[in-house]
């Protein structure tokens, strides 16, 4: 895994726990969505319908989906 990688999903997730806590508006929250599964999707073959994101104030939850889980 490439180490700028990681800082990039660090400062995405960062930054989407912040705009979660400013109350974001659902496009934001869709669009936060969307550059995670992006970058998911980059190290892991998935298709969008297999990943499940779901944010809270305290917790950002990932699940993968699909054959065998």
């Amino acid at each position: 895994m490439n180490v700028a990688s990681v800082h990039i999903a660090k400062d995405r997730l960062r930054n989407l726990l912040i705009a979660d806590r400013l109350q974001c508006t659902p496009d934001i929250s869709e669009r936060l969505t969307t550059e995670l599964y992006q970058t998911i999707s980059k190290y892991i073959e998935l298709k969008p319908d297999e990943l499940q994101i779901q944010i809270t104030h305290s917790d950002i939850h990932i699940k993968l989906t699909g054959e065998g889980n």
